[in-house]
């Protein structure tokens, strides 16, 4: 791969204008009042601290930013068959994507604005007890790695007010994950990651069509969404994350050579919202569904 010339189309794409809000991760910062609209709420079933917004309608909206990147690592369905672990362990199979900015000014400002958010969200708790913040757990990775992931399942205990959706049947074609659910866990909208190929036309305008996680290649130039989230650990600690919302496939002239390991392609009470942006769906069930989450909170965890 010629590193150089994926640089510049990285930095190319990511520098480009966008379409209606601007949610991009490395606008953070660059604006000093980005506060001013971004607040952190507590919420309940499960416990987690979120970032959200006011959307105009007396409901709040989760705050989903997006960043571009180069495919390092990628641990994406579909499931060829059911991993060999105890059922009890089942809530920390995730689907994870590591991405590069490949030197790129625009990705060190997006991990630049991740400081500022977790900078945030440590005012919520006492000194000391939020772990610190890395980008990357790779530890020998360089410094322009981002890491975002998002559990297949939910603990049934822990989403009482949740509703259970099914699998998408691109990620799940064999119904391996919707079996490995059974009674004990569910797969819910937080857990749900949406899969697009970006297309521009001529004239500079932007499509998405939805595509199976098999798309994607080490080596493709991507734009992930995701959330920050903090969740409680052992010990009354707490924990940043970034959570993964979508990919999509900006360019793949970069990606290497297919792996004769690769996954075959399958055959075919407070609101909280969360808007994945460019999410085309084709029909109005699914798009209400998508678009429009909603979330009961308890009011007695609220944190003002």
């Amino acid at each position: 791969m010629d590193t150089r010339t994926a640089a510049d189309m990285l930095e190319h794409y990511a520098s480009m204008d966008v379409e209606g809000l601007d949610r991009r991760l490395s606008r953070i910062c660059k604006t000093s009042n980005w506060t001013d609209q971004i607040k952190v709420q507590q919420f309940e079933g499960p416990k987690t601290w979120r970032l959200v917004c006011d959307s105009g309608d007396e409901t709040k909206e989760e705050i989903v930013l997006s960043l571009q990147g180069s495919i390092v690592e990628k641990d994406l369905p579909p499931m060829l068959e059911k991993p060999r672990v105890n059922i009890t362990k089942y809530k920390y199979l995730r689907q994870s994507i590591r991405i590069s900015g490949l030197g790129t000014s625009t990705f060190g400002d997006a991990l630049r604005s991740t400081g500022e958010i977790f900078g945030l969200f440590d005012r919520e708790f006492r000194d000391g007890d939020l772990d610190s913040w890395t980008a990357t757990s790779n530890q020998n990775a360089e410094d322009d790695i981002f890491d975002a992931s998002n559990r297949y399942f939910t603990p049934r205990r822990d989403a009482s007010l949740e509703e259970s959706i099914p699998f998408d049947k691109l990620a799940d074609p064999n119904n391996i994950l919707k079996k490995m659910a059974g009674d004990q866990y569910v797969h819910t909208e937080d857990n749900e990651v949406l899969y697009f190929r970006r297309r521009t036309t001529q004239d500079g305008k932007r499509s998405h069509e939805k595509v199976g996680p098999q798309t994607f290649r080490v080596g493709d130039i991507v734009e992930i969404q995701v959330s920050f989230v903090v969740v409680p650990t052992k010990g009354d600690r707490y924990k940043m994350m970034s959570v993964l919302r979508s990919i999509a496939l900006i360019d793949g002239a970069f990606s290497k050579h297919k792996s004769s390991k690769q996954q075959p392609e399958p055959k075919a009470s407070i609101t909280l919202k969360r808007k994945v942006q460019y999410e085309e769906p084709a029909d109005d069930e699914e798009e209400d569904r998508r678009r429009k989450r909603a979330m009961d909170v308890d009011a007695e965890g609220e944190k003002a």
